[in-house]
């Protein structure tokens, strides 16, 4: 008896495993259909191309910043020569 209750035990642990496997599986599946419907949305875009809009805005603000402080830093140290 207490070797079919072992034989009982480890089916049931096998199909439990392959349930679990399958869903891991389905749910991979799943995320990846949704993900891709996501990228191809008109929303997506339209978020894509203002965070893109957004970016570039940051970064020429930035340039202008750094152009500004190196004439800055290229003054100061000519006026310390004319002194």
């Amino acid at each position: 008896m207490k070797p079919d209750k072992n034989k009982e035990t480890e089916k049931k642990n096998e199909t439990t495993q392959n349930k679990t496997e399958e869903w891991i599986d389905k749910a991979d599946k799943f995320i990846d259909e949704t993900s891709e419907k996501i990228h191809q949305s008109k929303t997506y875009k339209k978020a894509d191309e203002a965070m893109e809009k957004a970016t570039k805005s940051i970064f020429r603000e930035a340039g202008k910043l750094w152009g500004k402080s190196e004439r800055y830093f290229k003054n100061k140290g000519n006026k310390k020569n004319q002194e």
